[in-house]
């Protein structure tokens, strides 16, 4: 064990050995003398079980490769290396995993002005990535190819890109946990994503609270195989769905953000939308071109809530979109429309048909409720054979201008309940 105290100017990268500890009990600083000279403050990449504990590192961060090492309570800062050069990359970021680690603890650290990432790194197995803290950088975490690792209880600020990111292969084990991200930097694009997590093989994403901003187009990203994305909450940042078989997406809240399907890769698997609360989304609450190839798509028991305020253009809660191989079921999800000083007309829909000659055949619209505040449709369709074969069965239809307008042609009715509908082109309700 090596034990600092005062401040030391650092001219080369400190090797260490097999099961050392380098700590401070009074937080001793460890200054990089030249920004222009190359390497890292810390390296355990040829050694193993290192510790570094309660350290303030200034101007450079540390590289770890291998098994063992746990990074604790440190202020890694001020990570500001000019070379863009492949060979000084790792320069650039404050906790760099060179190659494969495993059995690594990075915890309790604290993350501010990294002019790259704060935590990046390929191959990291059986890990704990805990309760740090990300001011001020491009990204907070981007690792590759993760398994049996935890992420969780981390929380940021003022980021420029995303706070958490995981690509690579689709490998077991991945929790993304409880981690919070708010207060972006003015340069973040709107166009980017705020957290990506597009690989894992049964990854779950839980319990995550996102902060985004108005001008968010993007917010949290989820793909890889089978993902279990339940109970984030979610403010002016979308929840995304990318290349995602057997995806579950349950019991999250979004606040003036939507549920989006992207990419239509997916060739298998199913994909469940299933107890989510979405509030005063901007102008789609659940939304996807086309379900792709999913074989079973099915949207059941979220809560969707609209102001309707004079800002308001129109607004769609869930869009019918095509799929390619078993129908979609819309089933047992409560939309409710209140008026917010709204005086002038808008288009309001609770469930709006985007088909066209019979491409949404054998879809269920089931046991929803649709309460339209005396100013909404309960559907529409704007084309030709949009509702052919569209079973609408027990539906609960209160307070709305009309059932469906548009084409109606082909749809089918039964036990559906009507209550202040002022009318009733699509025939919901039976004789």
């Amino acid at each position: 064990m090596v034990r600092l105290s005062g401040e030391y100017t650092i001219e080369q990268t400190l090797e260490l050995l097999d099961g050392s500890t380098l700590c401070s009990d009074e937080g001793a600083t460890l200054t990089w003398a030249d920004r222009g000279r190359g390497g890292m403050m810390i390296s355990a990449t040829s050694a193993q079980g290192t510790r570094i504990r309660s350290l303030v590192l200034d101007g450079r961060g540390i590289a770890i490769k291998g098994d063992g090492h746990a990074i604790e309570g440190n202020l890694i800062r001020n990570v500001q290396a000019d070379s863009p050069a492949n060979n000084r990359w790792g320069e650039r970021h404050g906790v760099f995993i060179v190659d494969r680690g495993t059995h690594l603890i990075i915890r309790n650290n604290i993350f501010t002005q990294i002019v790259d990432t704060g935590i990046i790194g390929h191959n990291v197995h059986r890990s704990q990535i805990e309760a740090n803290g990300f001011v001020d950088m491009h990204e907070g975490i981007h690792l590759f190819s993760v398994a049996n690792t935890q992420i969780r209880d981390n929380t940021g600020s003022r980021l420029r890109a995303m706070c958490i990111e995981i690509q690579g292969d689709n490998l077991p084990g991945l929790l993304v946990e409880r981690n919070r991200f708010s207060k972006w930097h003015p340069a973040h694009s709107s166009k980017a994503y705020v957290m990506s997590v597009v690989a894992g093989l049964g990854a779950v994403i839980r319990g995550n609270v996102i902060e985004g901003s108005p001008d968010m187009s993007a917010g949290l990203e989820v793909g890889g195989d089978g993902p279990q994305v339940m109970d984030n909450t979610l403010w002016d940042a979308n929840l995304v769905i990318a290349d995602a078989p057997d995806a579950l997406i349950k019991g999250n809240k979004l606040v003036r953000a939507s549920i989006l399907k992207d990419v239509n890769r997916v060739t298998r698997g199913s994909l469940l939308i299933e107890g989510n609360t979405i509030e005063d989304a901007p102008r789609v609450a659940l939304f996807a071109d086309e379900w792709g190839g999913y074989e079973q798509v099915t949207i059941r028991g979220n809560l969707i809530r609209k102001k309707l305020t004079e800002s308001t253009i129109d607004f769609a809660a869930i869009v019918a979109s095509p799929f390619r191989k078993r129908p979609v079921v819309i089933a047992d999800n409560v939309i409710r429309f209140e008026l917010a000083g709204r005086k002038r007309p808008v288009r309001a829909v609770c469930i709006a048909n985007a088909g066209y000659q019979g491409n949404l055949q054998g879809m269920q619209v089931n046991g929803n409720t649709c309460d339209g505040a005396g100013v909404a449709l309960f559907g529409d369709s704007n084309s030709l054979g949009g509702h052919i074969g569209v079973r609408y069965q027990r539906n609960k239809l209160m307070n709305l201008q009309n059932t469906i307008t548009g084409h109606t042609d082909g749809l089918q009715a039964t036990g559906n309940e009507l209550s202040g509908v002022a009318a009733d082109h699509g025939k919901l309700k039976n004789p």
